[in-house]
Formats: C-alpha cells, sequence, structure tokens
C-alpha cells in the first residue's frame, strides 16, 4: 500500500522544474536542503528552500529587511497539514492546513508519486512560479531521523 510505504522521514536530494517549452530549471538551487514527514496517522509536513540563501544583516527574528523577508520567502516551501493516497493513481494529496505561502492554506495539492527502494519522487501538476506554469520534480531518500543533515 501506497501509505505505508510512504510513512517515514525523507530527505531533499533535488527539486527541478520542467518547463513547458522543454528547459529545466532549478527553483531551489542545484543543491537544496529540506525535509519530508509523513506520519502512519495521516499527518505530513514539509520544508524545502534554497540552501544558499543570505543570511539577515540582523539577529532579530523580525528585524529583516522587506527585500531580505522576501528573498528568504522566495528561496523556501514550507507547509503541513494532512495527507491521503490514491491508490489506483498512485498519488498523495496534500490537505494543507498551514503554509508559508498562504494561498495554499486550505487548498489539497496532488502529487504523483513514484517509490522505488528509499528513493521517493513526487510531481506537481503545473504550477506558476516567477510568472511561468512549470511542472515541479522532488527527489526524496529515506533517512532514520538521525541522519537528516
Amino acid at each position: 500500500m501506497l501509505k505505508e510505504r510512504l510513512v517515514g522521514t525523507w530527505q531533499l536530494i533535488a527539486v527541478e522544474g520542467r518547463l513547458p517549452d522543454g528547459s529545466r530549471n532549478h527553483p531551489y538551487g542545484k543543491n537544496p536542503l529540506g525535509m519530508l514527514i509523513y506520519d502512519s496517522h495521516g499527518n505530513m509536513a514539509v520544508q524545502l528552500m534554497n540552501r544558499n540563501r543570505p543570511s539577515f544583516t540582523s539577529a532579530d527574528l523580525k528585524g529583516s529587511t522587506g527585500q531580505e523577508a522576501k528573498e528568504a520567502l522566495d528561496g523556501a516551501a514550507v507547509y503541513f497539514g494532512s495527507y491521503e493516497t490514491d491508490e489506483q493513481t498512485a498519488r498523495v494529496c496534500h490537505h494543507i492546513q498551514g503554509s508559508v505561502f498562504p494561498n495554499w492554506i486550505g487548498t489539497v495539492q496532488r502529487r504523483r508519486a513514484t517509490l522505488e527502494g528509499n528513493r521517493l519522487v513526487l510531481s506537481t501538476g503545473p504550477l506558476l512560479m516567477g510568472g511561468t506554469e512549470s511542472e515541479i520534480v522532488l527527489e526524496w531518500q529515506r533517512v532514520a531521523p538521525s541522519e537528516v543533515t
């Protein structure tokens, strides 16, 4: 069953944007950082970001400049909620309860899931990013909690 196979902690390996013209990009850099957690009760959380985001000039958690805040937000995707799987279509549906992108709160984000051993590939439908629609393909590696880097 897909749901049972998803349960665990996953470390992000790669994120690739596939644009309509056939070109590809790396919306979170070529060496992104991220973690995805699915639990057996149907809860999930994901954090992914560009590993090379610049630090803020201030140590104050609420003291960033407008430009610093924009760059930090543009370089990350974070959300949590519940999930369900569709065995027939090999899809996982994320029911988003909280997100740094407020437009996603209360939505369902569907991902095509491919599992091979300890590798998980999640693919989106078309997403608008930076004014261009693209399919986002995220590759994850299963890890034990103590192995997350």
